[in-house]
């Protein structure tokens, strides 16, 4: 401003212009502060009138007096300390007592009761933390499942935990699975439970409040789903299974003794098949006064391996 108004003013009155600031404000400089400078408030402190003129009647009214004290330099090292504490308290927010964080007022209290009934028996099911997280805007440079992830971490830490964020902004879902659950469950279920969400929040012919109903009740029922699939897969036998698998010790034990008994008769014939019959050994002795003539008595003799 004051090189603007210089160069308005002639050139045989800039250097007085300039003569009389600098003479001006040279006195207020040396007049030394006093110690207890910070107890006295600046409308108490007294005021050096600047020289009258033409040139000085043109200027700003809050220019035509200097106060004798500089501001104070730790104000904003103040001011600076208070911002980054009252951030960091809002970043780190308490988990809601329900599971539910609903800032767009689109649940009404009803539902949200009804809601928070269904996180709860969700979260003893599967023994787990779930979130519901509505938001009306979302800070610049932070995207929805950005910030599911660090909510979901500040929520529930290292405990397996699910949770859902919707910013009403952006009419953008997203989901975050604790490692737990990629660990628990098939990839591609979990990634088909994301994008049918996302699916349900991007349908803007609901209202928001069916539409974050209708996504959260579809991601719990197909979580129970899987999780009982999983329960069963991991027993040695089904429910349906046990009848069955009570049979067959039976069935292999009479198999077992019929085949047995089978066995020894077939040995039995085997062996009997194996047995040698010869036939006797006829010996009759002879018979004197007649040609060709018999005895009258035999003598029957076997062989001693013979039966």
């Amino acid at each position: 401003m004051r090189e603007g108004y210089l160069s308005t003013l002639p050139k045989e009155r800039q250097g007085d212009f300039v003569k009389n600031f600098t003479s001006a404000l040279k006195p207020a400089s040396k007049t030394p502060l006093q110690p207890p400078y910070y107890r006295v408030k600046v409308q108490e402190l007294p005021r050096r009138k600047l020289p009258s003129g033409p040139v000085w009647d043109k200027l700003r009214p809050d220019m035509r007096y200097t106060p004798r004290l500089k501001r104070h330099l730790l104000f904003p090292a103040f001011a600076g300390v208070w911002l980054t504490v009252a951030g960091w308290g809002m970043a780190q927010t308490e988990p809601p007592a329900d599971g539910i964080r609903d800032e767009t007022r689109a649940l009404t209290v009803e539902s949200h009761r009804v809601l928070a009934e269904e996180l709860k028996q969700f979260s003893q099911n599967l023994k787990c933390d779930a979130w519901i997280q509505a938001t009306s805007f979302m800070p610049a440079g932070l995207t929805v499942r950005r910030k599911a992830q660090i909510t979901r971490r500040e929520w529930s830490g290292t405990r397996p935990a699910v949770l859902m964020a919707y910013d009403r902004a952006s009419n953008s879902n997203a989901m975050s699975f604790s490692p737990d659950f990629w660990e628990r469950y098939p990839t591609a279920d979990l990634v088909e439970i994301i994008q049918e969400a996302r699916r349900i929040q991007a349908d803007t012919k609901l209202t928001l409040e069916e539409r974050l109903i209708q996504a959260t009740r579809y991601w719990m029922d197909r979580l129970r789903s899987m999780e009982s699939v999983r329960l069963k897969q991991s027993l040695w036998l089904q429910r349906g299974e046990k009848p069955f698998a009570l049979a067959v010790p039976v069935v292999l034990a009479v198999g077992g003794v019929v085949l047995a008994l089978l066995g020894i008769v077939s040995r039995r014939r085997s062996a009997r098949a194996g047995r040698r019959f010869l036939f006797p050994e006829v010996q009759v002795g002879m018979r004197f006064g007649a040609a060709f003539g018999g005895g009258v008595t035999s003598e029957i003799k076997t062989n001693v391996g013979a039966q």
